[in-house]
């Protein structure tokens, strides 16, 4: 959280997955009000169902909060299988969102995603 404010962590959601979405907060969290102090930062992580016939393991998350809203796929936005999932972050007025880092995993078996958010 760089924005020298609270962070308001409405909501964050596994829409495809095989897990609940899971977080790993620093201590400027508050978990009572899910607000994000100034300076702090929060892993949110999440896994697929086992791969089978019927479908692969894939996970898509959706955030949202005060500042952005993010829909995170773990396939690249590019490719053909993302046409309706593709990864995203949206700032809300007064905010700007940027990912430092986009990391996949060719096999799509993992992503990983930093997101900065500021205000503008």
């Amino acid at each position: 959280n760089g924005t020298g404010s609270d962070l308001q962590i409405k909501s964050t959601k596994l829409l495809e997955g095989g897990s609940p979405c899971y977080t790993i907060p620093t201590k400027e969290f508050k978990e009572d009000q899910n607000l994000l102090r100034p300076g702090g930062a929060i892993i949110l992580f999440g896994w697929g169902v086992v791969p089978n016939l019927l479908q692969d393991g894939r996970v898509f998350m959706n955030i949202e909060t005060n500042a952005f809203v993010a829909d995170l796929s773990v396939w690249k936005s590019q490719s053909s299988k993302t046409k309706l999932q593709s990864t995203y972050a949206l700032p809300m007025p007064g905010y700007q969102v940027g990912f430092l880092e986009k990391s996949y995993d060719d096999s799509g078996w993992w992503a990983k995603y930093w997101l900065l958010v500021r205000k503008t």
